[in-house]
């Protein structure tokens, strides 16, 4: 409260005033009211005075303790602040002192190089380098400390020897060097300045730690178990890259990581289908264990295409089974198996099989939700993988390279070096690079889980030679690799007429008398036998009646076949022939393909190249696109007429 000024004219006033009537009235009493008014003004000005400098004392008072408690209060957030920077960043002596102290091994760069003058961390980062010079036991200990402080955060270092660098690019120097981004210059005084790169030196009040009990530490740190190599199936870890030229132990980093999930998982949580273009080397070991499904090598390409298609079949299978169970990820489906593609030398896989590129880059975009991942070992990835592939793999595994460029393109992230022989580098998409030693697989080990696998293919086997009837119905069974199932294969005279093609010997009267067992059926030779009133006739091969017969009872024939089929009541004819029906014969609804002697007479009968084979035994054929086989016993009993 602001004291009040001297109240002057309340004063003169009233003794003006005063004067002015004694000196009109002549009254003594004017005069006693000159004394009397100042004086009560007076009075007033001192009373407050005084009021003003008691409640100034009060505020001052009030204040004083204020700032008192704030001072207080701002001593105990910093000691608090101070003690809680020291357990987040001890020193070396105070790690030395914890018995039950950890290394975090994080990853985290910014490490603690000493203190400050209020005890607080001094804190560095080391990512892009930091070089200590000087002389002495303040230079010793600065450096010291950074060493043990970034070995408890990133692990061992690479190098023993100056500059200590590790696996994420990280490096201490002691001594002048180029490679670093900050400098801290020492004498035996103290820590005279730190220098960033591009600026003048900066004086600053920074003190070393003690560093008493160092080594123990970095033996602490150096014993434990940081050489295993672990990878979990998950959806922020689906996929897995191995990179690494040849000799650099991709087969043995790959069995590890099969061998480790096999040990885990039980089949019915985690399955693996191999694809090995080096003969199956790599998988051999594996082939016992009940979590392996297939493997497909090199040797065995034939069936590649079928796993091709049995594979995306699965992505569309696994779909529609989680919208049955109402669940967007593999983590809460039920009985849905996490399965791995494990793919050895994709490069030489994919060239061979460039149509590849397409599943690989679905399974890279889809399987992490899904519940399907990808093990791809490649010696580099550039030029082989696709971008949209590459971006999906969250884990890289780099084993030794040609160049330290190559280690960076396969890591994607930055680092000054490359993987030691016998280690690796890691990064399991946590912007973390890890250095670990390339595992090896007990062959033990991987014994005491063998066992036999139940468990069926994501696709199915291919179906070689005619099968069983085994109760099923219809004239066979349809090998539909798209669909990723076997189904029956079933004909009906309203399907309308089939042609049959196919070599001697492949089967062809077999198939008719499949297609038309269960049904009244006449078989024809002449144009006698045509003018009959069976609803289904079938001329078997088609070549021996034109080659018996003159071109003109050759064309009486074609004519009586044209007029049977174009007639009022409903006729439906099945004819097989060696080559295609003469354009005269008409079009048919239905092409059956048998086994061809050339790529080019099956694809003429519009039969798709990939179900060409000139090896397949009778009853195998393409059927509407598909491959098929008949049963082997077909009931044909009920037929009108046999040839």
């Amino acid at each position: 409260m602001a004291a009040a000024h001297f109240p002057v004219i309340g004063v003169v006033a009233p003794i003006v005033t005063a004067g002015l009537i004694w000196s009109l009235t002549g009254s003594s009493f004017a005069l006693l009211g000159a004394v009397i008014a100042p004086t009560m003004v007076v009075a007033h000005h001192l009373d407050g005075v005084r009021r003003a400098t008691r409640e100034s004392r009060r505020t001052d008072a009030l204040r004083a303790s204020e700032r008192a408690a704030e001072r207080e209060a701002k001593l105990v957030g910093d000691a608090r602040r101070i003690d809680d920077e020291n357990r987040t960043h001890p020193s070396v002596a105070d790690i030395a002192r914890s018995p039950g102290w950890t290394p975090a091994l994080n990853g985290h760069t910014v490490v603690r190089a000493g203190h400050q003058s209020d005890g607080s961390p001094w804190l560095v980062d080391v990512a892009s380098g930091v070089a200590v010079i000087g002389d002495g036991p303040v230079a010793d200990a600065v450096w010291t400390s950074l060493v043990v402080q970034a070995t408890a955060q990133l692990g061992n270092r690479q190098t023993t020897e100056f500059p200590a660098r590790w696996a994420n690019g990280s490096l201490i120097s002691r001594g002048e060097t180029a490679e670093v981004a900050l400098v801290i210059r020492c004498s035996h005084l103290g820590v005279d300045s730190v220098t960033t790169r591009g600026s003048l030196p900066a004086r600053v009040d920074y003190l070393p730690d003690d560093v008493s009990g160092a080594d123990a530490i970095l033996m602490s740190i150096a014993r434990l178990n940081r050489t295993r190599l672990e990878v979990t199936l998950a959806s922020d870890t689906p996929h897995v890259l191995v990179a690494g030229r040849t000799g650099s132990g991709k087969s043995r980093a790959i069995t590890a990581l099969l061998a480790d999930w096999a040990s885990r998982f039980s089949p019915t949580e985690f399955q693996f289908v191999g694809i090995d273009f080096k003969g199956g080397a790599t998988l051999n070991p594996l082939r016992g264990l009940p979590n392996h499904l297939a493997t497909l090598t090199d040797l065995t390409t034939a069936d590649v295409p079928r796993a091709i298609a049995g594979l995306s079949a699965e992505i569309r299978r696994r779909e529609a089974e989680f919208v049955r169970q109402r669940v967007a990820t593999i983590e809460v489906a039920s009985g849905v198996p996490r399965l791995a593609i494990v793919i050895d030398e994709v490069h030489q896989f994919l060239r061979q099989f460039p149509d590849a590129h397409d599943l690989l880059a679905d399974i890279a975009r889809r399987g992490r939700s899904l519940g399907v991942h990808l093990v791809l070992a490649v010696q580099h990835p550039s030029g082989v993988l696709r971008d949209s592939v590459l971006a999906n793999i969250p884990v890289r595994i780099c084993l030794a390279m040609n160049t330290l460029h190559d280690v960076i393109q396969v890591l994607g992230k930055a680092t000054s070096v490359a993987p030691a022989r016998g280690r690796c580098l890691v990064t399991l998409g946590d912007g973390l690079v890890h250095d670990v030693a390339v595992p090896t697989t007990d062959p033990a080990t991987v014994a005491e889980f063998t066992g036999e696998s139940r468990y069926a293919l994501p696709w199915r086997p291919a179906l070689t030679k005619p099968v069983p009837r085994d109760g099923r119905t219809g004239f066979g069974i349809v090998d539909d690799v798209g669909n990723g199932c076997h189904r029956i294969a079933h004909w009906e005279p309203s399907d309308g007429d089939i042609a049959i093609i196919g070599d001697r010997g492949s089967g062809r009267t077999e198939t008719l008398r499949a297609l038309v067992a269960g049904h009244s059926a006449t078989w024809v030779t002449s144009v006698n036998e045509l003018e009959c009133d069976s609803r289904i006739i079938v001329i078997d091969d088609f070549d021996r009646i034109l080659d018996a017969t003159s071109p003109i009872a050759v064309t009486a024939f074609i004519d009586a076949v044209r007029r049977t089929r174009n007639s009022s009541r409903p006729v439906t004819v099945l004819v097989s022939s060696s080559q295609l029906l003469p354009r005269a014969f008409g079009s048919v609804r239905t092409t059956v393909t048998l086994r061809t002697s050339t790529l080019e007479a099956h694809r003429a009968t519009g039969a798709p190249p990939e179900t060409f084979d000139p090896d397949s035994v009778p009853g195998v054929g393409t059927w509407r696109g598909l491959r098929f086989v008949l049963y082997e016993r077909t009931d044909s009993s009920d037929t009108e007429v046999r040839p």
